[in-house]
């Protein structure tokens, strides 16, 4: 659930996604469910689950500042396309600094491409990466895994488990990869239902 006061700036900007890439926009929904799935495994009040929701919805939003020509390469990207795709969290915060009432999630989306071990975007590490950035780093890697893109065909579901398991400390907070693990069940069951 978004929080209702930036509801209908939250519908401009996925649409906004939607109507630059229909494949970012599918991977944002997904993501936004499963950081939201997380986000309550782990107890959160309902505020904080919409904040992170949110945050996982538009973790993206910055890429609608990338042509498409290089979001949806089939190619490796050139290091000079590399370098705009590694900004989309920066051209993400601009997006969302112009707006009243987004910065709370600002932080969810400069940092979504940390690592636990601190190899991420800046550097940030363990705990000093706050924990909805987390949540949606993994929701976003195990998205972006088990999904078909231009550049990479998905891995099955074990598999994306599997990379979890071996990020786990090392790419991914070790506590959320084991809650992962436990909610997993739910989620597969909470999205067929969705897709039926």
């Amino acid at each position: 659930m978004v929080p209702v006061s930036v509801a209908p700036e939250a519908a401009a900007l996925l649409e906004r996604l939607r109507n630059h890439s229909m494949t970012t926009y599918q991977h944002s929904c997904n993501v936004g469910n499963l950081a939201s799935a997380l986000a309550e495994g782990l107890g959160m009040q309902q505020d904080e689950v919409n904040v992170i929701t949110l945050g996982g919805l538009l973790h993206d939003i910055g890429k609608v500042r990338v042509r498409t020509s290089i979001l949806h390469k089939a190619a490796r990207l050139t290091p000079a396309e590399w370098e705009v795709m590694r900004r989309h969290p920066d051209f993400g915060v601009q997006i969302l600094a112009t707006l009243e009432k987004f910065d709370i999630i600002e932080p969810l989306v400069a940092y979504h491409h940390e690592r636990w071990d601190g190899k991420g975007y800046y550097g940030l590490e363990g705990n000093d990466i706050p924990l909805g950035a987390r949540i949606i780093a993994l929701a976003d890697a195990f998205d972006a895994m088990t999904s078909s893109r231009a550049y990479q065909y998905s891995k099955n579901l074990q598999d994306g488990i599997q990379e979890l398991a071996t990020g786990a400390g090392k790419q991914f907070d070790p506590r959320l990869v084991e809650l992962f693990f436990d909610i997993m069940p739910a989620v597969l069951k909470r999205n067929s239902r969705r897709a039926s």
